[in-house]
């Protein structure tokens, strides 16, 4: 592993790879950014890491393996009097556009246009946006969170196409990708392999079970119920309100959630295993078996060993937003 520690306002770039005891890189399907905690050997007395610079809010870090796998910008610094630990909190570009608002008002235009006319006028860098052809009638954003307007376009995309998507941060750019991407190279999470530890979880606590359609005067047009749900948890109830472009059954059905069952995983680390992806799983402990979708990642770098924790769902999710 190479740490690069780029100084913005001097110009320079620094190999600081010695300087870090740990590294800890994750993502979540839901926070958009990912992020790394970097500990800092605290020698301010050693001959060689003495002379090395320390690292401000506002400054770069890049992390390479066989590539990077991370670039994103300092903006905090804790420090521990106790052991006299410091960590570097850092959170790749996507952060800007979390942070960042906007007011626009678009008509028949595609979410990637959209993507690609927010980002021109942010001078945020773009590479491949995912594209879904949909012409989306009306979109109005009245002081909104860039990287919501982004996901709002695509929402209304997959409402229509059925098609997920995911924002991502690929050689430094923004690129909006299709989810449903699996482990290339038949990569398997197997207890007798890989797997260190797991654990299950089942929640009722998201069904939605029944979706009442209503138009834009609030009268009810229809319904939407999966009867076997709610015999069996009893009704929760969520409204839909019709949208131009979209059939109101469809648009009520993406509402609809079963049981929430999560399956966390202990493992040997491997890069590719990163927030949005599939991976197939083979565990007796737990009885979980077949294809799984990461909701969330954290992998931890020490002592020359990589491990990763992974948060894994049994569908495949989106982060749904509405701007308007």
């Amino acid at each position: 592993m190479v740490i690069n520690l780029y100084k913005a306002k001097e110009g320079k770039i620094y190999d600081i790879t010695e300087m870090i005891s740990s590294v800890e890189w994750g993502g979540d399907v839901l926070a958009a950014a990912r992020t790394s905690d970097l500990s800092v050997v605290n020698a301010p007395y050693d001959g060689h890491i003495g002379t090395l610079p320390a690292a401000s809010p506002g400054d770069f870090v890049g992390i390479e393996l066989e590539e990077e796998i991370f670039y994103g910008q300092v903006y905090g610094i804790e420090k521990t009097s106790e052991d006299g630990t410091v960590t570097w909190n850092c959170a790749d570009q996507l952060q800007h556009l979390l942070k960042s608002y906007a007011k626009y008002n678009f008509k028949n235009t595609t979410a990637e246009a959209i993507t690609a006319q927010v980002c021109a006028d942010f001078q945020f860098p773009v590479g491949s946006l995912a594209q879904t052809g949909i012409l989306i009638p009306t979109m109005i954003c009245d002081n909104n969170m860039i990287y919501d307007i982004i996901m709002g376009a695509y929402t209304k995309a997959w409402k229509q196409s059925g098609k997920l998507y995911q924002c991502r941060m690929e050689n430094r750019a923004l690129c909006v990708i299709e989810k449903g991407q699996m482990l290339a190279g038949g990569f398997v999470l197997a207890e007798n392999m890989n797997i260190t530890k797991t654990s299950y979880k089942e929640s009722t606590e998201s069904v939605i079970n029944r979706v009442k359609i209503y138009n834009e005067n609030g009268q009810q047009v229809g319904e939407v119920t999966d009867t076997e749900s709610a015999e069996k948890y009893g009704i929760f109830q969520e409204t839909y309100t019709v949208e131009e472009g979209i059939q109101p059954a469809a648009g009520a059905g993406m509402l609809m959630n079963g049981p929430e069952q999560t399956l966390t995983v202990e493992a040997v680390g491997d890069i590719n295993c990163i927030a949005g992806r599939g991976v197939k799983v083979q565990d007796s402990a737990t009885g979980m078996a077949g294809l799984y979708w990461i909701k969330s990642d954290r992998h931890i770098f020490q002592n020359g060993i990589h491990t990763m924790s992974l948060e894994l769902q049994f569908k495949n999710i989106m982060d749904e937003k509405k701007p308007e």
